[in-house]
């Protein structure tokens, strides 16, 4: 069990949230609980692993629930698995979905969207290079000349937001796909 990780750090926040109506709770109790929460969190590292590059994931999961969901509950650790294993299968899919079960995904979305939202941006986020204004710039003109580009440039603009896709989007997502081997293919 790795210290001073990200989902170990995590776990200590986590830890501490659950235990504060104990008090001034000594930093012995914390550490327990805290690797107690890691042990549950990796137990998911095998399975996201094999679905991702990292399991960076994990650790957000986690930092998640501590900001979000971490009651004083004690030391119980029941809620953590569950909550843990939910944020897992949401965000790392491990069951295939029945057409009624998909119907919480455009929920799902429409409430990252409001949440990411409510985010700060960072001021470094909002600095566009010169080779970045060169390349919208170049985006906007083949939008301008071509409708087929433009239609692209909102799709992209849907994805990048998290919003929903109707049938024409993914139709046009669909075409865009089976499209783009052709056109490396003609323009090498």
């Amino acid at each position: 069990m790795t210290q001073n990780t990200p989902l170990h750090r995590a776990c200590i926040a986590v830890a501490r949230n659950v235990l504060w109506r104990n008090g001034a709770t000594s930093s012995d109790i914390v550490e327990t609980l805290a690797r107690k929460f890691q042990a549950i969190a990796e137990e998911h590292q095998d399975f996201v692993r094999k679905q991702r590059e990292h399991d960076d994931v994990i650790a957000d999961a986690v930092e998640y629930i501590g900001h979000v969901h971490a009651l004083p509950t004690g030391t119980d650790t029941e809620w953590f698995r569950h909550q843990l294993a939910a944020l897992i299968e949401i965000a790392v899919p491990n069951t295939g979905l029945s057409e009624d079960a998909a119907k919480l995904l455009p929920h799902l979305q429409e409430g990252i969207r409001e949440s990411q939202a409510d985010v700060p941006v960072q001021r470094s986020a909002l600095r566009m290079e010169d080779e970045e204004a060169k390349e919208i710039r170049r985006l906007e003109e083949a939008g301008v000349e071509h409708g087929a580009v433009s239609d692209l440039l909102d799709l992209v603009e849907k994805l990048y937001h998290g919003d929903p896709l109707d049938d024409r989007d993914k139709r046009l997502f669909q075409l865009a796909a089976l499209a783009a081997p052709m056109t490396r293919q003609a323009r090498s």
